[in-house]
């Protein structure tokens, strides 16, 4: 496997297509403007490695997250190129490049389907990977051993790609979920393993995911949570990040359907 690089303008790189189409450039919309009444800290960070693995090419991302409870989701690219990913309460997802000094806005509610783990497990909803929040409903709920399935569908089957989720939990932890097309046939899967708990949240610090193309093909992408912290940030921490007054607007790039 060969490590990929990106071009010179992260709006027009097939990088930065990439990463909108796999969901790493999203947030979580309904989770920034739900509460939190279980969490009692204001502010949350976190240092995330990302893997993907595409036709024997690996894709290594590397990024910090910001959290500031009730307020914005501030995510700081790092590798393989900088950009700062800003996105409030609103919706509305601010992308901005230090080299050109850059900044593209997207407000697509599409991309609020997708999250974060750090902040999936901030929902109330968390114990069904906040399901009942994308408008499923749960529908029949086993019992496994030490287990527990459970089976959600879609309120309306004939707007959604999706005919049905699947979530297994082990002591009200969800360890693995499975997206079904309407075909019946798993078009993504995902593992959660290596939680970590702090006072009030506990979360998974790695998460493998398997998705699948019509033609049988796989994608799989590894996330590694580490130094996740409550307190004591670096002073430069950028919380209350914003982009500066000089930063060129530019049209984001078009998101392939």
């Amino acid at each position: 496997m060969t490590d990929s690089s990106c071009g010179s303008n992260f709006f027009e790189s097939k990088i930065g297509k990439r990463l909108v189409r796999s969901g790493l450039l999203s947030s979580l919309f309904c989770v920034l403007c739900s509460p939190i009444a279980l969490f009692a800290q204001q502010r949350l960070s976190a240092d995330v490695t990302t893997r993907q693995v595409v036709n024997n090419k690996m894709l290594r991302i590397e990024r910090q997250l910001y959290y500031t409870v009730g307020g914005d989701l501030v995510v700081h690219y790092t590798h393989p190129q900088e950009y700062y990913m800003k996105t409030n309460r609103l919706g509305e997802v601010l992308i901005y490049q230090p080299s050109v000094n850059e900044v593209a806005m997207l407000q697509d509610k599409a991309m609020a389907d997708q999250s974060e783990v750090f902040m999936l497990f901030l929902s109330p909803d968390r114990a069904n990977l906040n399901l009942t929040r994308m408008g499923f409903v749960l529908q029949k709920v086993e019992k496994q051993g030490r287990r527990v399935v459970k089976t959600f569908t879609p309120t309306q089957l004939e707007d959604k790609i999706y005919s049905k989720a699947v979530v297994v939990t082990e002591q009200d932890r969800p360890i693995f979920c499975a997206f079904y097309d309407r075909s019946d046939r798993v078009v993504r899967k995902t593992y959660y393993s290596d939680y970590t708990t702090l006072p009030a949240l506990t979360f998974p610090s790695r998460v493998t995911q398997i998705a699948y193309d019509n033609a049988g093909d796989s994608t799989i992408r590894r996330e590694e949570y580490k130094n996740i912290r409550t307190a004591g940030f670096a002073a430069d921490a950028p919380f209350d990040f914003h982009v500066p007054a000089s930063a060129r607007r530019v049209s984001p790039f078009k998101m392939q359907q």
